[in-house]
């Protein structure tokens, strides 16, 4: 019992309490890089960006000094129980009358010094954290300032911060993690919190996967934003990239901080521009600030890291709040955001189970979008803006408002109202609340077809697609279509049902009568062609899962009635200008036949990354090439099926990314036929040609083939593209200023057979266009130039022009 009470007795005295508290000046500017000291102690502390200060304390009475270079120093006296809240303004010292002294000698900028003396330290910095684990909260915040037309005879309220229309162009998202990261860099994040209001989706850093800014790294990277790292100013590399200058110190306390700008070279590519403050003798990083060069960073046209760095139980000097401001314009539509991470609760040196952190890199909690607010309160580390809380009473009050059943009726009524527009353009829904369903008609303009095979045709479809709260997918499209010439009708009806989010477990039934390429995967050239048609009557029944992470299986089973066109009547003005470039142009003439087909794929990619939401999984990909095989057959003498043959095919494809060089993709395979017992003209496997004037995707396309040709024996074949992104133009001064990028592919095929040996190369140059318009991507138009050689041909050079548009959520060019 003695014992007890000593040990209660004990831990009473050693009950410690938060001080903390805003320090400002006499404008009430909050200043940061203050020294909050401990009087006859150690300890102490230095305010952050936002001069906030935050001190761990045993119960009792202590005396703080208070200091910064330009500021009267100051002492207060604190009397300590519980948590405590103490906010301090400063005075700005009174100038001093000094004698002028002139200065001969220029003082030596000792910018690049201290920067090599940073690097010399980093890795006994990064090393004394060990593994470790840490509580993150983030708050993102998006405004679309996009001026929107009024009614007239309405006041004008959209500057008004507070106002509905200011509210409505908000977006918000809070998101508590717990992370883990282990001494070789790996890491696991569980997120345990999320509260997304607005069209959150646009969001930057929702999750730790999206980037890792660490101004210790070698390099700077983020996966949602470059395809490409960034050189990091305190590295070796950095050394060559960076000019750095010395913007000025400060001594506190007896120790000195400087402020060191860095900026690319004149001959450098993927670079930052910014500064940090580093503390003198311990070459540690106090805070940092640079931007990203939009160049790099198609998403935005601006984007600047603010960041802060502090001593974790006296032993680590670590990452402790990162801010990341951003700006996006298209014509008058102006995207601005800021997120705030901030990093609390480091415990370092931590033991891990062998196998935590794994392929799965995130993983949301089941009850993570359940939260109340109760958890925001406990959670919150960052306080919300009077227009932040305004933004968030105004989303709940319209949830509660907006799904009364009167308003729901209501809206179902705007809904299916039929209006001129919808006719003739928009499309017209038609909405049922109580089933869930949603159905979209065709407006009149899109069901016209003027260029069709055998002339013009009406094609009214019909689609229906819901996303469950189970993330569970189901898409239903309808579509007839009537020739006029002709009189005959087509039509496809497609049911697509994705039953498992998770493993991306889905199938397709599908059922056409269309008019369909003999060789779908041809030169545009060839495709306007007659001769490269005919009729498909099918049902078709496909389905793909995953069986483990990164193997996927895909089976399909197909049954056919395939007809010949050579019958139709086509449009004579056509046919004839068609005659110019394809003598012969006539739809291939074969009896109709029945087949039955069957297509197996089974692809692996090794070590697949992924993040893990409660209904669903979401891939990042991997260091590792993607295998696969392919094996399709026609399963003869069932249904009246005719078709009788195998063909199998192997292959790896792979995007490498190789730092600031650029990224390199790449496939090989070759396939071939095991039997050809009965093989029609529509079953071949087909080489294509390269089109005349645009660079086809350089993945699946030789640019300057001369013909497309079927192959029946086995093949070999690869394709290359490496695209530099500006590691080579941006080191010449004048044509960085462009801002253009190179680059260069290679591509061979081996069909022996034929007796072809053909080998060709590319090198172009791009440059991104914004086009100005919201529902418009960016875009990259290319000049390219191929010359090719072949065993069995000569070709010129060709000259062609390409182009391609950013995919945000993938985060590459397609």
């Amino acid at each position: 019992m003695i014992m007890v009470m000593i040990l209660m007795t004990g831990s009473s005295y050693a009950q410690t309490w938060t001080l903390h508290g805003k320090i400002t000046n006499t404008r009430f500017q909050p200043l940061d890089l203050v020294s909050v000291q401990v009087q006859g102690q150690t300890k102490g502390t230095l305010t952050n960006e936002t001069g906030d200060y935050k001190l761990r304390l045993e119960q009792g009475k202590y005396v703080l000094l208070v200091s910064m270079v330009g500021y009267q120093s100051q002492t207060m006296e604190i009397t300590l129980n519980a948590d405590q809240t103490q906010d301090i303004i400063i005075n700005e010292e009174q100038a001093k009358e000094l004698n002028p002294v002139e200065f001969k000698v220029k003082p030596k900028d000792r910018s690049e010094e201290i920067i090599r003396q940073i690097i010399q330290q980093k890795e006994k910095v990064l090393s004394a954290s060990g593994s470790y684990s840490a509580t993150v909260y983030i708050k993102a915040v998006q405004d679309d300032n996009l001026k929107r037309a009024r009614q007239k005879g309405t006041a004008d309220t959209s500057e008004a911060p507070s106002s509905i229309a200011s509210l409505q162009q908000m977006a918000m998202a809070e998101i508590a993690i717990q992370a883990d990261v282990d001494a070789l860099g790996r890491m696991h994040e569980a997120r345990t919190g999320v509260a997304e209001r607005g069209n959150a989706e646009n969001l930057f850093f929702r999750s730790l996967t999206d980037g890792d800014f660490n101004l210790y790294n070698n390099q700077i990277s983020s996966r949602v934003l470059s395809q490409v790292p960034f050189v990091g100013p305190v590295s070796n590399n950095g050394l060559i990239a960076y000019k750095y200058k010395m913007l000025g110190s400060k001594r506190i306390n007896g120790v000195k901080y400087y402020t060191i700008a860095f900026i690319p070279r004149a001959m450098s590519n993927a670079t930052l521009t910014g500064e940090l403050t580093v503390m003198d003798s311990s070459w540690q990083i106090i805070k940092a600030r640079f931007t990203l060069p939009a160049y790099h960073v198609p998403e935005y046209d601006f984007f600047e890291v603010k960041q802060q760095y502090g001593m974790v139980h006296d032993t680590a000097w670590m990452m402790m709040r990162q801010e990341f401001n951003y700006t996006s314009k298209v014509g008058k539509k102006k995207l601005s955001g800021q997120t705030i991470a901030l990093y609390s609760n480091i415990h370092i040196n931590q033991q891990f189970p062998a196998k935590h952190f794994g392929t799965e890199l995130s993983a949301t909690t089941e009850n993570a979008y359940e939260r109340d607010s109760v958890f925001w309160q406990q959670t919150r580390t960052e306080q919300l803006t009077a227009r932040e809380i305004g933004f968030m009473r105004y989303k709940d009050s319209i949830y509660t408002a907006t799904h009364t059943n009167a308003y729901l009726d209501s809206m179902e009524s705007v809904t299916n109202k039929v209006t001129w527009k919808k006719i003739l353009y928009a499309g017209q829904p038609v909405y049922s609340r109580k089933k869930e369903s949603k159905w979209m008609l065709p407006s009149l303009v899109s069901v016209i077809q003027p260029f069709q095979f055998g002339g013009a045709r009406i094609n009214p479809w019909f689609n229906y697609n819901k996303t469950y709260r189970s993330r569970k997918t189901l898409s239903v499209n309808l579509n007839m279509s009537y020739g006029f010439r002709n009189h005959d009708f087509n039509g496809k009806a497609l049911v697509t049902h994705m039953y498992n989010p998770f493993n991306r477990g889905f199938y397709r039934i599908e059922a056409t009568r269309d008019f369909s390429y003999i060789f779908e995967g041809d030169a545009w050239i060839n495709k306007l062609a007659r001769s490269n048609r005919y009729l498909n009557q099918s049902l078709g029944v496909t389905h793909g899962l995953e069986l483990l992470n990164g193997l996927f299986l895909f089976t399909e089973l197909d049954m056919a009635l395939r007809k010949s066109l050579s019958q139709y009547q086509t449009v004579p003005i056509a046919d004839d200008w068609y005659e110019n470039f394809v003598p012969e142009n006539k739809a291939p003439d074969f009896e109709p036949y029945n087949a039955l087909y069957g297509k197996v794929r089974l692809q692996y990619t090794p070590r697949q990354k992924y993040k893990r939401e409660p209904r669903e999984k979401i891939i990042l990909g991997s260091k590792w090439p993607t295998f696969y095989t392919t094996w399709r057959t026609g399963i003869p003498n069932v249904l009246g099926s005719q078709a009788n043959f195998n063909y199998l095919e192997l292959g790896m494809e792979q995007a490498v990314k190789l730092g600031t060089a650029g990224v390199l993709q790449y496939n090989v395979k070759t396939g071939n036929f095991l039997s050809q017992k009965n093989l029609q003209l529509i079953d071949y496997q087909y080489q294509r040609r390269g089109d005349p004037f645009l660079l086809m995707n350089p993945q699946e396309a030789f640019q300057a083939l001369d013909s497309s040709f079927p192959v029946f024996k086995q093949f070999w074949q690869a394709h290359a593209m490496q695209d530099f992104n500006g590691a080579l133009l941006n080191k010449i001064p004048l044509l960085k200023k462009l801002q253009l990028r190179e680059v260069a592919g290679a591509g061979f095929l081996i069909a022996p057979e034929r007796q072809l040996r053909y080998v060709e190369f590319f090198t172009g140059i791009e440059r991104i266009i914004d086009l100005g318009m919201p529902a418009l991507p960016k875009i990259k138009f290319g000049v390219y130039v191929v010359a090719s050689d072949a065993n069995l041909f000569k070709n010129p050079v060709m000259f062609k022009v390409g182009f391609t548009t950013w995919d945000r959520f993938r985060g590459k060019w397609q």
